[in-house]
């Protein structure tokens, strides 16, 4: 059995859902149900009841639901060993973070840790948001650093996380300032994505008349999209920590009214579990700053 077949077992067996974890997966809802469906037929046995919503595990996909989490873990902890094998840091603070705070808030943020902590050390490894806080679960890191909308979190299943809230952020829609006044098409965020969902909800609010955008383009990455409409390809919803001097140099501009913006919190999450004794020093850091 392929590792990727593990992986979107345990997708569907977490949320529940074919859909969330169909996106999750990054594939279509029904190439992901065809998918399920090999798997059960390599075992031999039906693993999901789909007669309930949410989805629940058969008697027979929760004993192999104990299988595949063993594998994943033991995938997880290879992958860890070797990466810290080959590192020239010694006990780094392993950090998954997505794209876009790597980027825009990271580097100020652990300046000041470090002013206060200096023989802190960090490896960050960069991840779309979904996945930051699956690779925490696995072992993979210490710390998950994500946005989060405040009533609306990138994760559904909280269980033996503990978060905290390190800054805030905003998502909001621009333009490049030579399309003021012109119709400009949508550069959207991939389904499926965390952005992608809570963008949804904005433009759904959006007056009928501006409702219905053509999408011209789609990414899973904000960086990608912020180089498309620095380009003039169209409008797209930003955080407002990427684009911030892009704003001060009137090279991007606010492209409708600033109630159709998205407040964002900046959070990082850690297991509420042991965790080595340099991450354990900035969280209590953290928590006392």
């Amino acid at each position: 059995m392929e590792l990727t077949e593990i992986e979107d077992f345990l997708a569907l067996a977490r949320t529940g859902s074919f859909r969330r974890a169909a996106d999750f997966r990054n594939i279509t809802q029904p190439a992901f149900s065809r998918r399920i469906m090999a798997i059960e037929d390599r075992v031999g046995a039906p693993l999901f009841d789909r007669t309930v919503t949410p989805v629940d595990l058969t008697p027979a996909g929760q004993r192999f639901l104990v299988h595949a989490e063993q594998i994943s873990k033991g995938i997880a902890k290879a992958i860890e060993d070797t990466r810290s094998a080959s590192s020239a840091l010694h006990n780094p603070i392993r950090i998954v973070i997505s794209h876009t705070l790597a980027i825009s808030f990271f580097p100020m943020w652990w300046k000041d840790c470090t002013r206060k902590n200096p023989q802190l050390s960090v490896r960050l490894t960069g991840q779309r948001i979904e996945q930051c806080v699956s690779d925490l679960r696995e072992g993979l890191a210490d710390f998950a650093m994500v946005h989060a909308a405040p009533n609306f979190l990138p994760f559904n299943d909280t269980t033996n996380l503990q978060t905290m809230k390190l800054g805030s952020d905003a998502i909001m829609p621009v333009i490049a300032k030579r399309l003021l006044g012109k119709d400009a098409g949508l550069l959207a965020y991939a389904p499926g994505s965390f952005l992608g969902r809570c963008v949804e909800g904005l433009i759904h609010d959006l007056p009928a008349h501006r409702r219905n955008l053509d999408t011209v383009f789609e990414s899973p990455s904000s960086e990608v999209l912020r180089a498309m409409a620095l380009a003039g390809f169209g409008m797209a919803f930003l955080p407002e920590s990427l684009i911030e001097d892009d704003l001060k140099g009137e090279f991007l501009i606010p492209a409708l009214p600033k109630r159709y913006r998205i407040d964002l919190d900046i959070l990082i999450i850690r297991r509420a579990a042991t965790i080595a004794p340099e991450a354990e020093k900035l969280w209590k850091y953290l928590r006392s700053a």
